[in-house]
């Protein structure tokens, strides 16, 4: 496959990297590799501060954005049983479902 498409760039300019394991041989080398080492504490704050940099920077951008409205139906059943609904609409604030994401 990396032959096909370099074939198709052998006219331009443009450098080719090989990224990945691209025969069987080399992905079973790679599953001798050791393992990675495990991280260090100085590496733990590092990414844990960097990922509660990049959810806040997120929340705020999604406080910027407009409400999100949609309109749906709710459905009841009177005394007769007769089968009754209404139209209702609906503004959500974009980031009340990134707030609320794994919490019910």
């Amino acid at each position: 496959m990396f032959e096909f498409i370099k074939n198709l760039f052998v006219n331009t300019k443009c450098t080719l990297y090989v990224t990945g394991p691209n025969t069987l041989s080399e992905l079973l080398t790679q599953f001798d590799l050791p393992a990675p080492a495990p991280l260090t504490p100085e590496a733990i704050v590092k990414h844990y501060t960097i990922m509660e940099t990049m959810a806040s920077l997120e929340l705020s951008y999604l406080k910027e954005a407009p409400a999100l409205f949609f309109q749906g139906t709710q459905v009841w059943y009177d005394v007769d049983k007769n089968k009754n609904f209404d139209f209702v609409y609906c503004a959500v604030r974009p980031e009340v479902p990134y707030c609320c994401y794994g919490k019910n």
